[in-house]
C-alpha cells in the first residue's frame, strides 16, 4: 500500500526520495539517504533496519546490486519485504519478496527508481519514472514531487485514502536540503505534501545559513521587541539583559 521513488541529481550529488501510503507517519520508516552515495527504500511490512543496513553499504561504496543482495540475505523475513537501492553512479536494483500478494512493480530510468506495492494497476511506477525524467532541468525536489503526483494520478494504491507522505533531499555536511513530512492527513496526503513543499520554497538556503553562518542572519524585530517586553514584565532583566545590549543584535522587519 505504498508507492515511492528515489532519485539522483548528477550535477549536485544530491539524492532524494518521496513516498506515500494509506498508513500514518511513513516518512521515518522507509527512506534512507546519503549525500553523494545513494538512497535506499524498504517497504511492505517495513523493517526499517533493512534501510539502515542498505544505506550503510551504499555509504561504504557498494553498488546497488551488491547492496540489495546483502540486505536480502540479512533477514529471515525478507519475503515479506520490498526493497530498492540507487547507488552513487545512478544505478538501481530491487528485491520483491514472494509473500507480497498484491500488484507490485518497480520502474528504473535515468538516475531514478520507482517502487510500489498494493497498487491499483501495474502502470503506477512507470508513470512516476516517466514524470521524473521528463524535466531534468528542474530541482530534484520538484522532480520527485511530480513523480509522486504522477503515481497518484495513474491510480496509486488499490485502496485509499492516502494518509501520509514525505519528501527528502540530501545536502552537504550531513544536512538535508529538504525533509518534509505529512504524518496524518484525512485523505489528501500527496496534495498536502505539495502545499507544504510550495510553501517551503526558498527556505532551504536560509536555514542552511542559520546553521553554518548564524551571525549573518538578522533577528526578526517583532520577536526581539516582544522578548524584551516579556522579560521586563516578568522582572527578569538581570537574568536576561537583552535590552541593555540592544546594539549587539542586527534586526530585520
Amino acid at each position: 500500500m505504498t508507492f515511492s521513488m528515489v532519485g539522483r541529481c548528477a550535477r549536485t550529488g544530491a539524492f532524494g526520495g518521496v513516498i506515500t501510503t494509506s498508513d500514518l507517519a511513513v516518512g521515518g520508516r522507509c527512506l534512507r539517504l546519503a549525500h553523494g552515495k545513494g538512497a535506499m527504500l524498504s517497504q511492505h511490512r517495513t523493517d526499517s533496519r533493512l534501510g539502515d543496513l542498505g544505506i550503510s553499504l551504499l555509504k561504504a561504496g557498494e553498488s546497488a546490486d551488491a547492496t540489495v543482495s546483502k540486505v536480502s540475505v540479512s533477514s529471515e523475513n525478507i519475503e515479506w519485504r520490498q526493497i530498492g537501492a540507487l547507488d552513487a553512479k545512478g544505478q538501481a536494483a530491487v528485491y520483491h519478496g514472494r509473500r507480497m500478494y498484491s500488484i507490485y512493480t518497480h520502474s528504473i530510468d535515468k538516475d531514478c527508481l520507482a517502487l510500489g506495492n498494493i497498487l491499483a494497476n501495474d502502470k503506477v511506477t512507470d508513470a512516476m519514472a516517466e514524470a521524473f525524467v521528463r524535466s531534468p532541468e528542474l530541482p530534484l525536489g520538484e522532480r520527485l514531487m511530480r513523480g509522486l503526483e504522477a503515481g497518484r494520478d495513474a491510480g496509486g494504491e488499490v485502496l485509499g485514502p492516502l494518509r501520509s507522505a514525505a519528501l527528502r533531499v540530501s545536502g552537504e555536511l550531513g544536512m538535508d536540503t529538504l525533509d518534509l513530512r505529512v504524518d496524518m492527513s484525512e485523505k489528501t496526503a500527496v496534495e498536502d505534501l505539495r502545499a507544504l513543499f510550495d510553501a517551503y520554497e526558498g527556505r532551504a538556503d536560509d536555514l542552511r545559513r542559520v546553521a553554518l553562518e548564524p551571525d549573518t542572519i538578522p533577528v526578526m524585530r517583532s520577536l526581539f521587541e516582544a522578548s524584551i517586553e516579556q522579560i521586563a514584565e516578568l522582572g527578569l532583566e538581570a537574568r536576561f539583559p537583552t535590552a541593555r545590549h540592544r546594539d549587539s543584535w542586527a534586526l530585520r522587519d
